[in-house]
């Protein structure tokens, strides 16, 4: 048997995010850091040393790199991860793509939706693979929901929502840089974008149209450029509705909850109620172990199973379920929303050319 091409990875950004990407790909078999790169050289390898990723006799350590050119051209470079603030991912997606590599996306990927369909259109030309990190896609909570969507536990679901509460403040190490509104964008792009994302792959349908409102609570003291608060009010292709809301000035231990509301049960994240299991009384719950998201630090993060699960598809050359293309559509959702809010009138959501 042939031995199996040991996939190069090259990190672009050195942050807190970077740290979480390097460590994860580390543990997956036939991966490989080979370089990362910063607006300096010289922070991309004092960042090379404290995650250990140097040279010794025996074998060549990651390259630094302070221009993103030179990185793409990095030889045995076959996966790109992005991790750089949220206005950069478009270009450097796109230069990935130019350059022939599979990229791992930070979310969100764009910021405007010129941008996004310009990712779209580069990486379906290039032909590479793609992975947007929604993550918790990849965690104990989701897989469980799945699999009871999947066993007809809820039967047709008809009303669905999710939330994303952490109140991210200067403690968090991009606060200072992600309150801004051109950098941050808004609350749903920041950070509520897992809670929508989760509902939508949950839900297996598409969002035809959306309403919002968003607010900042008197006297906040975190200074964000744009509201920390919103919800918005979704209309399923099914015929389903939803909720998604986003704090992030809330005082309050991270949270993230769902809930399926079923012809035949409900799920509460890790709580169910359903006709389909006899003995189950109405009106009451039976718990199923799980291991819940509920934490903001990216180390806890399923990272682990999102980017073995991108190598096993580049190796079985399988389309990923969390590609660009597919993920263009919560993009498409938020841009919505946005919209939504500042019309205060209900907005239709577009496809995505090409997706």
């Amino acid at each position: 048997m042939a031995k199996r091409k040991t996939l190069g990875v090259g990190v672009v950004g050195t942050g807190w995010v970077a740290g979480a990407h390097v460590e994860n790909f580390q543990q997956i078999e036939g991966c490989e850091i080979v370089a990362m790169c910063s607006r300096s050289k010289k922070r991309a390898q004092e960042r090379i040393d404290e995650l250990g990723l140097g040279g010794t006799k025996a074998k060549a350590g990651a390259t630094a790199y302070g221009k993103y050119d030179a990185m793409l051209n990095h030889d045995g470079l076959d996966i790109v991860a992005i991790c750089t603030p949220h206005p950069n991912h478009p270009a450097e997606t796109i230069k990935a793509a130019k350059a022939a590599k599979h990229i791992v996306i930070e979310k969100p990927v764009a910021m405007n939706r010129l941008d996004l369909r310009k990712m779209v259109a580069a990486v379906k030309k290039a032909k590479v693979k793609t992975s947007v990190c929604f993550e918790l896609r990849f965690g104990g909570l989701f897989k469980n929901l799945s699999a009871i969507i999947e066993q007809g536990l809820l039967g047709e679901i008809y009303y669905a929502e999710s939330s994303y509460y952490h109140g991210i403040g200067p403690w968090y190490k991009q606060w200072e840089w992600n309150i801004k509104k051109r950098m941050g964008g808004d609350a749903l792009l920041t950070a509520g974008c897992h809670a929508l994302d989760a509902l939508i792959a949950l839900m297996g349908s598409r969002v035809t149209e959306v309403a919002a409102m968003s607010n900042t609570s008197k006297n906040n003291p975190l200074k964000y450029e744009y509201d920390p608060n919103s919800v918005a009010i979704l209309k399923f292709a099914s015929g389903a509705i939803g909720k998604v809301a986003t704090s992030i000035e809330c005082r309050q231990p991270y949270y993230f909850p769902i809930m399926l509301q079923g012809e035949k049960g409900t799920v509460r994240n890790e709580k169910i109620s359903t006709t389909q299991w006899p003995g189950l009384k109405a009106g009451q719950w039976a718990t199923i172990p799980t291991v819940l998201p509920d934490s903001g630090d990216v180390s806890d993060h399923p990272y682990l199973g999102q980017l073995q699960y991108f190598v096993d598809c580049i190796r079985s050359r399988k389309r990923p379920t969390n590609d660009l293309a597919a993920c263009s559509h919560v993009h498409e959702v938020m841009f919505a929303i946005d919209k939504a809010i500042k019309s205060r009138k209900t907005v239709k959501v577009p496809r995505t050319p090409g997706a």
